[in-house]
């Protein structure tokens, strides 16, 4: 298959996914039909499509997110795009939803329990609030007594806070000598 029929189809497969998708199922989309395309030509397939995005007028922006890929909106046009969606009313996170993100994402994966002694307090409401919010999610349960749930972030928190990796996290020590 030629290389620009290939963008073309990463590129509809993008549209119309609701969720971002990794390298891997984009290579089982094609592994099944296609066994001459490669995991390298996928993404070649992909490079193009973002910079086909960056060098046009194109309302579109490719992402990759924990190498995982969507299409979006390009942020330059929210103010406009906005008007014409229904926007989900937008809860602003509060003192006690910023610290449970915060210790989840440095620590993750990691247990409620765990959270509470990092805080002192107890925080089922918040972490309740940031499941809902989709921000965290469950990743397993702990090999313990009551086998209890391990949480970690999602590539919702990614997108939100505008992070690709979590290993690009601020660092810690950073953070302190920034603030002394």
């Amino acid at each position: 298959m030629e290389i620009e029929k290939l963008v073309s189809i990463v590129e509809s497969i993008l549209f119309v996914a609701s969720d971002a998708i990794s390298l891997k199922d984009l290579f089982k989309i094609f592994s099944e039909d296609d066994a001459e395309i490669s995991a390298k030509d996928i993404r070649t397939a992909l490079d193009r499509l973002r910079e086909r995005y960056k060098a046009s007028d194109s309302g579109l922006s490719l992402v990759e997110t924990e190498d995982r890929y969507q299409i979006i909106a390009k942020t330059d046009n929210n103010p406009y795009v906005e008007k014409i969606t229904i926007k989900k009313k937008k809860k602003t996170l509060t003192q006690a939803s910023l610290e449970v993100i915060s210790i989840i994402a440095y620590k993750q994966p990691i247990t409620r329990i765990e959270i509470d002694e990092i805080r002192g307090v107890k925080s089922d409401a918040v972490v309740g609030n940031l499941l809902e919010l989709g921000l965290i999610e469950e990743k397993g349960r702990l090999d313990r007594i009551g086998r209890p749930i391990l949480y970690g972030t999602t590539d919702s928190f990614l997108r939100e806070f505008g992070i690709d990796r979590i290993k690009n996290l601020p660092q810690v020590e950073a953070m302190e000598r920034k603030d002394e």
